[in-house]
């Protein structure tokens, strides 16, 4: 199964005169040609290298070394079917359960003993994902932030709703966090001069509506929350680049798929101007 919608060997433009919105023939001429598939990774402990990939979140994870990753932030899609025959189609909850499950165990493998995943979830599958992480992960909390909707008419008749879910787990009880390593035999001493922030995020702000990017705070504080500098960052559901830029400009070492070539060229461009 794939990660995203759109089959990665499809054509890139549907009219090749027109261009993806943000990017130009000049974008074009000179991220076309520096496009990376998973066939071009060839990793190993000892060798890692940052960079954004045209590759399916389980093909990519595969090719990761065991116990290689600092922090995996990952925002799933909720219809993670490339085939063009199953477009359109409903799939099973069943089926949807199982792709998770696929890319959450490849995602423990790769995270080293003191990392951690944050996991973006909306309400529908919160509670899913909350029973797939307990599986492996130590789950630490959840988090909730005030998503805002893209759409300017509200399709509810009842409540609205404005939030949606971060779960945040690790790979093991000593972890990082808040420049620290956490751990159930940590000295008192320690853990008090952490500064305990709260998991209800009201402070940050929601998706901007018009172009649909989340806000670098959120990930910024995340990535000052888990991670040091030079850490590596893992995205498997990269999009347009927004943890690739915090990453970059907060120091750390990046590495993201993405199945969408018109989203990989417009990440590849929102980071090298970074």
């Amino acid at each position: 199964m794939a990660d995203s919608p759109q089959n990665i060997n499809s054509p890139l433009f549907t009219n090749p005169l027109e261009t993806f919105p943000g990017l130009s023939i000049d974008d074009l001429n000179k991220y076309l040609p520096a496009i990376r598939t998973v066939e071009d990774m060839s990793f190993s402990i000892d060798q890692m290298e940052e960079g954004l990939f045209l590759a399916k979140c389980l093909d990519g994870l595969k090719q990761l070394p065991d116990n290689s990753i600092d922090l995996i932030i990952a925002d799933p899609p909720e219809d993670p079917w490339n085939s063009a025959e199953e477009m359109g189609q409903r799939k099973t909850l069943q089926e949807y359960y199982q792709w998770n499950k696929n890319w959450l165990e490849e995602s423990y493998r790769v995270l080293k003993n003191t990392g951690a995943i944050y996991l973006f979830s909306p309400w529908q599958y919160s509670g899913m994902y909350h029973g797939l992480l307990s599986n492996t992960f130590k789950i630490q909390t959840r988090i909730t932030w005030r998503k805002k909707s893209n759409d300017s008419i509200s399709k509810h008749q009842t409540w609205e709703n404005d939030t949606s879910d971060i779960w945040f787990a690790t790979k093991t009880d000593d972890f990082l966090f808040n420049q620290q390593v956490v751990g159930i035999k940590s000295d008192e001493s320690v853990l008090d001069q952490n500064i305990v922030k709260s998991n209800l995020w009201l402070d940050i702000p929601g998706i901007a509506e018009e172009n649909g990017r989340y806000p670098q705070k959120l990930f910024s504080r995340i990535l000052e929350s888990s991670s040091f500098k030079l850490n590596w960052v893992l995205d498997p559901f990269m999009k347009t680049g927004d943890v690739g830029l915090a990453s970059k400009l907060g120091g750390r070492r990046f590495i993201g798929f993405e199945t969408n070539k018109d989203h990989l060229l417009l990440a590849m461009k929102r980071i090298d101007g970074n």
